[in-house]
């Protein structure tokens, strides 16, 4: 997002401030003049929004709310009574319960010790602090023994045990038994509003924590919890609940027990972004007036995430197993679609890919990313959804939701030099925005310009690179700037692919390639010049490149190698094609043929390419010759004739 990010903190050395543009020290949350102080700083590096992460920070600045207002900083965050309630976890079950019972029951010591003699509660309990969190002092209570030990601040609920038919409920029992607090099946419910206190967007985990910190995540679908929690929604906007929302509970044999609310972002919030629900971008766009239509808070099902150091976020092809484990949590199969976002959509590959991928399976949510989103949605299918770069750096276009990126948008070999470099910077920061949110699958469309004339073709991918054009060492450098980004990414597959010079009449040719000219030469019966007429020509039919592309998109990306060839694997001298062009032409259209011209010339560059690793790996031939392709441009040009005619 177009904005500068400033790290307040009392620690030098926290983790956050060095992914921030400018760290600015503050006391600690203790300190009696620490709101002032924070204050004051936000005014004089005129800081607009400022979000508290953590739990005492957020109850102080909600305490503090009006005096931040009157100096112009906005505060992400609720009212301070919901906050004060999500701190005490004994008013969070009092107050709530009545709306919706979905909160395990809450006690202070003594209400504990009447509630037993009663029967109305039973051995294991839990204890923990009345405003702790983080699991932090949690103790589980099985006996009197234990009861009569804990301290009169401590807060005993009853515990969420999972229900019987849980993964985890075997493995739960057996802790408990060993007095061990078991971290497992918690389903953490995420709701998010705007600063009215309406709903902006909700989703839902399944995860396993370790001392606290949650290190599994798995995206759950369960609509039966959201209604029951939604029931709630009315009575938080009445307590001032504005932005993040956090509920934490387990599906019991008695239904969906909450027994931790915290109003704010949480330790899984980047990972959440990872997967699509990035909800720190819509909660700066709607505090900073900049909200679009376009942001929506939705979860990618396809995806989980895992945590030790560092985040993951993984596409559930990696690993069947976890696949079926996340199809057996959420009752159902995960969603065929997968989300792909194409570059160069409007361009002569991209368009006919898209007819073809939607006309083929429609198996795919297209996204493209486009410079001229008006051209684009006249231009594109309406199934298409289109967005501009301005979309892309506003964080509108939600990189977490993307399955697969597929890179087709690159400045054509006869365009400036100023171009190429434009289309190289533009890889570059789509490459590190689309790793960064761990798109799980990257596909770059490279060319087979990259080898130049060292070796001789046809070119295998183990053939020497050296391009002798500036769009040769272009398309090269975004191969070397995908692979290097890629390389601490074990879990993100990717594969350029060297394509070959591509031919045939349909939708966004543009008359630049040799084959088009020269019949485009033959139809009004112009002599035909060739310079040399012994270098080596290889074309690949637009409609083979779709085919292929398509064949890959719907193979599995686990073995793919990092470079493929991609061409028609069938060379011939220019001569020869020359002379096919006219007489294909001169028959199928019963004009006088082309006198071909031969002129001396040292031009021996040639080209071809053997793409027999593409063929193999993924079951692919071409299907078209050129005599095929020759026919496809008559046809072209005369329907385009034809249409300037009735204009």
């Amino acid at each position: 997002m177009p904005i500068k990010t400033f790290g307040l903190d009392v620690s030098h050395t926290a983790f956050g401030l060095y992914d921030c543009d400018v760290f600015l020290p503050t006391p600690a949350v203790s300190h009696k003049d620490y709101v002032s102080i924070v204050i004051a700083t936000c005014v004089a590096h005129k800081i607009d929004l400022i979000i508290p992460c953590i739990d005492e920070e957020v109850q102080l600045f909600a305490q503090h709310i009006a005096v931040f207002t009157k100096a112009g900083v906005k505060v992400l965050v609720a009212e301070e009574s919901l906050v004060a309630m999500c701190r005490d976890k004994a008013a969070m079950s009092r107050v709530l319960n009545p709306i919706v019972p979905i909160f395990v029951a809450s006690y202070d010591k003594r209400s504990f010790a009447i509630a037993l003699l009663n029967g109305e509660v039973h051995f294991p309990v839990i204890a923990k602090p009345r405003s702790g969190s983080a699991s932090t002092g949690i103790q589980i209570i099985s006996n009197v023994e234990d009861f009569k030990s804990l301290n009169e601040q401590m807060i005993i609920q009853e515990l969420a045990i999972p229900h019987k038919n849980d993964l985890d409920y075997a493995f739960f029992k057996q802790q408990l038994e060993k007095n061990i607090n078991p971290q497992v099946s918690e389903i953490s419910v995420q709701i998010v509003a705007d600063q009215e206190g309406n709903l902006i967007g909700q989703m839902m985990s399944f995860n396993k924590l370790k001392n606290g910190v949650p290190i599994e995540i798995f995206p759950y679908e369960n609509e039966a919890i959201l209604q029951e929690v939604s029931q709630l929604y009315p009575f938080l906007k009445e307590l001032g609940w504005k932005g993040p929302l956090n509920l934490q509970g387990r599906l019991t044999d008695n239904g969906f027990k909450i027994f931790e609310m915290n109003a704010r972002f949480t330790g899984i919030t980047g990972l959440r972004a990872c997967m699509g629900f990035n909800e720190v971008a819509v909660c700066i766009q709607e505090w900073l007036g900049i909200r679009s239509e376009l942001n929506s808070l939705d979860l990618n099902m396809n995806r989980f995430g895992i945590r030790q150091v560092a985040d993951k976020s993984i596409h559930l092809q990696r690993n069947q197993t976890l696949k079926l484990h996340s199809e057996k949590l959420n009752g159902k199969k995960l969603k065929s679609k997968k989300t792909l976002l194409l570059t160069g959509a409007t361009g002569y590959l991209g368009r006919n890919l898209i007819d073809s991928l939607i006309e083929s399976n429609d198996s795919f949510e297209i996204l493209a990313l486009v410079r001229d989103k008006k051209k684009a949605l006249e231009l594109l299918p309406d199934k298409v959804f289109c967005y501009d770069v301005q979309d892309l750096e506003n964080g509108n276009l939600v990189l977490g939701k993307v399955d697969i990126l597929l890179h087709a948008g690159f400045a054509r070999p006869h365009r400036s030099h100023e171009e190429l470099a434009n289309s190289l910077a533009f890889t570059a920061d789509l490459f590190s925005r689309a790793i960064s949110n761990q798109v799980a699958t990257i596909l770059n469309i490279s060319s087979q310009s990259v080898y130049g004339q060292s070796d001789l073709p046809p070119w295998k991918e183990t053939a020497t690179i050296a391009p002798t054009t500036p769009y040769g060492i272009a398309k090269y450098a975004s191969e070397l700037l995908l692979e290097s980004r890629v390389a601490q990414h074990k879990h993100i597959n990717y594969t350029s692919i060297r394509l070959g010079s591509l031919v045939g009449g349909a939708k966004g040719m543009v008359e630049v390639d040799l084959v088009s000219r020269l019949v485009s030469k033959a139809l009004v019966s112009e002599p035909i010049q060739i310079n040399g007429g012994m270098q080596l020509v290889d074309r690949l039919d637009i409609r083979d490149a779709v085919n292929a592309i398509n064949v890959l998109l719907n193979h599995s990306s686990m073995n793919w190698k990092k470079v493929y060839n991609l061409g028609s694997s069938t060379s011939m001298l220019l001569i020869d094609l020359a002379t096919l062009i006219v007489d294909t032409v001169a028959t199928d259209m019963d004009v006088p043929r082309s006198m071909v011209e031969v002129h001396n010339s040292k031009d021996t560059q040639s080209a071809g390419m053997d793409s027999s690793a593409f063929c193999q790996d993924f079951q692919w031939k071409p299907k078209y010759t050129m005599i095929d392709c020759i026919k496809t441009l008559i046809d072209f040009k005369n329907k385009s004739d034809s249409k300037l005619l009735l204009n």
